[in-house]
């Protein structure tokens, strides 16, 4: 601990030093010019960093490079002014003291616009980045010029930052057709015909709420050119292997945006591994963002079992054996009575294959077995989505929006598996149908304070029926003839709820929300099993124990209070959650009165950092799928049951974060995290070798303690920034085997590593990576530990600004020194044909055609290792046009 404290200090110290340059803005008479943009460039006119003016004036600036470089301030009705500023060596601090700006002479705005041209500004809450200032017209897409903008990080999933904050929504010309999915819009959207790009702070998705709601949200909205507006474009992908591969890739993307209507239309087909749902997932799932504006946060999609398993140890292109088939559809139209329609459409047919083998180990007490596994999991998914929104802002300062939203999904499930060497099919099917409908007031009676009403009402039905051949009911029932095992369940979810809240903005810096609320829900769980032999007779047993009828209903009435207030460098919150939560399971009822208090503490410092202290107390129930008393077959010779009834959880959390710097330089970001269930749910096995009974049981006092470091910092001599990261967890539980006491068990997870990309000017830039993952397991029974290991290498090579080269290489070491190590070579050639809009681009996928991967896994009483095939070496060459 005491090492792990002078490190942290040693950083402050290193992330303090960066060079500082600071000033005061002023006008002729000596009168403070706040909002003011002051850049610092390099001597290529590159954007290092930038800032504002506050509004006595003053300005900061904070960079880890040195030498020479030109600060250029500018501001409406001013002209601009360019100073020279050179330093040698880091820790410096610049005080130009007072700059003097001079009226601008030009008197027509339209004469200032064409004599300059500003990269960067602030508008009250907005930064207003001028596209044609960071493109040099090679970009694709949206999201490749977005990366060129200083303070914006674009994550690997397409999901946007600013700073360390996620960006929320995307919009264009004001308007949100993407909503959570927006990276649909900037992966396919082009970014030529784009004017402006906007950040908008303290966002609010509701327009009468702004500056009245205590938000830090994120948004960036997309202008576009004048002679953009109202025009068809878009673009057409074309990709294929050779004919030997037979793999393929047809993208089409048509959008027209002016200021009445939006129109977008994707269409998409691949069989390459590529997962293109990501942009409409959210449609998926209920909506669970915790504001004014909603009710029933906790609503998820209906879901009892699993006949399907998916990679999440990397990246899921490398084992997507895919036929995937996606269109989707888009539309706005902005009324002259300030009416809106807003309609999102989807329709996707997804086909997938995994293949595993998977060798288990148990061992506890007398009982040691070894199975061997060989799966094919098979998925075919056909979605259809459709939502209609309609909203109307009304002239006193009201507004009203309501929405419906239908999902149809069919899944049918194809798998085969070896067990033991004896050959299982499971063949299954599950339907779901949801409604979801919620209507929203709002009402501004000042500029100060709102009140917001919302009712919302979901319905789900979401049947199962699956067939699995396999001999399990021959041991449980101990009758040979057991050959077939067909299990049906019916779910249904009735869910309504109602919440109007008062907000009040008693100033900038101090905010009050009330809500008073209720919410109701109804599950109903209905399943059967049934057994048959090989001429498809059905076997007579006491199948008792393998019938649920369920019926569950809850009913939470709530009041919940915000206080916020902040001053200069402090901030303070408090929060608090009353609840009457009243319960029937199955004509047995509970009620119970809770307290959900919440407190916060932050400082803000430019010198010193950021910290944040929270702790806060919650009450959570559990769900339907861990009450339901008797067993339901899971599949993969798996049961499960519960003998808890319905219960409300308590737990405590408290946690502390520090931060420091820059994200685009020296930063240094710290947190640590304790977490205690007071009552958690856990599991008994009733272990066989050929089959596993699971049942949910209560355990007391379950403890989490969690970590992360990150330390930032740019080199000069490499010219690269260098990223050192860890983390680390440890958490206690208990569970118990065959009926046995409880065992007691500890695990712990350790990481480091570290990352370096580089900031070459010339035609090579680099990024490499290495994870180091410690896992340990400690028990009353045994202990086991292993160790997993990834890196990463990728070289950029930029030929000319049209010719591009992309080498990327990965390696994964999962479990053991004995265990087998995995890696992906990749390459990618891009020509982009500036004059015609068109990228062509030849790319070879895991070129070193590694087969498998493996994964290895360890608990308290078994082990396990994972092998999954891979999508074999493929050469692809394709052609992207926009228009």
């Amino acid at each position: 601990m005491k090492n792990l404290c002078l490190l942290l200090f040693l950083l402050f110290l290193k992330i303090s030093a960066q060079t500082e340059i600071k000033g005061f803005i002023v006008s002729e008479e000596v009168q403070p010019v706040s909002r003011a943009n002051i850049i610092l460039t390099d001597s290529q006119d590159n954007i290092i960093t930038f800032a504002f003016s506050n509004k006595d004036g003053s300005f900061l600036l904070k960079t880890d490079k040195f030498g020479d470089f030109i600060l250029q301030i500018s501001a409406m009705g001013y002209s601009a002014k360019k100073i020279p500023i050179s330093f040698i060596k880091k820790g410096t601090s610049i005080d130009l003291k007072t700059i003097k700006l001079e009226i601008d002479k030009v008197k027509e705005i339209k004469e200032v616009i064409i004599k300059r041209t500003t990269p960067i500004r602030l508008k009250k809450d907005t930064i207003e980045y001028n596209a044609q200032s960071f493109s040099n017209g090679t970009e694709q897409n949206v999201e490749e010029l977005l990366k060129k903008l200083p303070g914006i990080t674009v994550q690997s999933d397409g999901k946007i930052k600013f700073g360390n904050k996620e960006v929320e929504r995307v919009m264009i010309e004001n308007d949100d057709l993407f909503e959570r999915g927006y990276q649909t819009l900037t992966q396919n959207m082009p970014s030529q015909p784009l004017d402006k790009i906007q950040i908008l702070k303290n966002y609010s998705r509701n327009k009468l709420l702004k500056n009245i709601e205590d938000t830090e949200r994120i948004a960036l909205n997309l202008t576009l050119k004048e002679n953009a507006k109202g025009k068809w474009f878009g673009n057409v992908l074309l990709a294929s292997t050779s004919y030997k591969e037979d793999m393929r890739q047809g993208k089409l993307n048509i959008m027209n945006f002016s200021k009445r209507q939006k129109i977008y239309l994707l269409t998409n087909a691949n069989n390459l591994g590529l997962n293109e749902m990501k942009g409409i997932e959210y449609l998926i799932s209920p909506n669970s963002e915790n504001d004014a504006e909603n009710v029933g946060t906790n609503i998820n999609t209906l879901s009892i079992i699993n006949l399907h398993q998916k990679n999440f140890q990397f990246e899921e292109k490398r084992t997507n054996f895919n036929n995937d088939k996606l269109a989707s559809f888009n539309y706005i139209y902005n009324f002259k009575t300030d009416w809106k329609l807003k309609f999102v459409t989807i329709f996707n047919d997804i086909e997938n294959r995994n293949y595993i083998n998977s060798f288990y180990r148990f061992n506890y007490g007398d009982l040691n077995f070894t199975n061997i596994e060989d799966k094919t999991w098979k998925q075919n998914n056909r979605n259809i989505i459709g939502k209609l929104e309609i909203s109307k802002e009304f002239k006193n300062n009201s507004n009203i929006q309501f929405y419906n939203k239908i999902s149809s999904l069919n899944e049918n499930n194809n798998n085969v598996f070896l067990f033991n060497g004896q050959l299982n099919n499971q063949i299954g099917t599950n339907r779901l149908f949801a409604n979801e409908n919620k209507l929203i007031y709002t009402k501004k009676m000042d500029s100060s304070k709102a009140f917001v009403v919302v009712a919302r009402y979901i319905f789900q039905d979401r049947p199962y029926d699956f067939t699995d051949n396999n001999d399990v009911f021959q041991y449980i029932i101990n009758d040979v003839s057991a050959q077939r095992i067909n299990q049906v369940i019916n779910s249904k979810m009735h869910f309504g709820g109602a919440k109007i809240s008062y907000l009040k903005k008693y100033s900038e810096n101090q905010s009050f929300e009330i809500q008073l609320g209720n919410e109701f829900r109804k599950d109903q769980l209905n399943s059967d099993l049934t057994v048959f032999d090989l001429n498809n007779q059905k076997v007579i047993f006491d199948n008792s124990q393998f019938v649920n009828n369920l019926e569950f209903s809850q009913n939470n009435l709530f009041l919940q209070g915000k206080y916020q207030i902040k001053n200069k460098r402090w901030s303070y919150g408090v929060m608090f959650l009353n609840q009457l939560i009243s319960s029937d399971f199955n004509n047995e009822n509970q009620s119970g009165f809770y307290i959900s208090p919440q407190i916060n503490l932050g400082y803000k410092s430019n010198k010193a950092g950021n910290f944040n202290l929270n702790a806060g107390r919650k009450f959570s129930t559990i769900s339907v799928n861990d009450m339901y008393v008797n067993y339901i077959y899971q599949g993969n010779r798996n049961f499960k049951q519960s003998d808890i009834g319905f219960a409300v959880l308590p737990d405590f959390n408290i946690g502390f974060s520090y931060n420091i710097g820059e994200m685009t330089s020296e930063y240094l970001n710290f947190n640590i995290n304790y977490f205690r269930s007071e009552d958690y749910l856990s599991n008994n096995m009733i272990v066989n070798p050929n089959f596993t009974f699971n049942q949910s049981i209560l355990v007391k006092n379950n403890n989490t303690l969690s970590s992360n470091l990150e330390v930032r910092k740019y080199i000069k001599f490499l010219k690269s920034r260098i990223s050192l990261i860890g983390s680390y967890m440890l958490s206690d539980y208990e569970n118990s085997i065959n009926n046995k006491p409880l065992i007691q068990s500890e695990f712990s997870n350790k990481k480091v590593g570290f990352e370096m990309k580089s900031g070459f000017t010339g035609f090579v830039n680099y990024e490499l990576g290495y994870e180091w993952s410690f896992n340990k397991i400690v028990s009353d029974i045994n202990s086991n530990d292993y160790k997993d290991q990834k890196g990463f290498f990728n070289l950029y090579f930029a030929v000319n600004p049209q010719f591009r080269i992309e080498s990327l290489l990965e390696y994964y070491k999962f479990g053991n020194t004995n265990q087998k190590t995995t890696q992906f070579w990749d390459m990618k050639l891009n020509y982009n044909y500036k004059k015609y809009n068109t990228n062509i681009f030849l790319q070879g996928n895991n070129l070193l055609n590694s087969d498998s991967i493996q994964k290895y896994s360890i608990n308290n009483i078994s082990e396990s290792l994972y092998t999954q095939r891979l999508l074999p070496l493929h050469i692809i060459l394709g052609i992207n046009k926009n228009f």
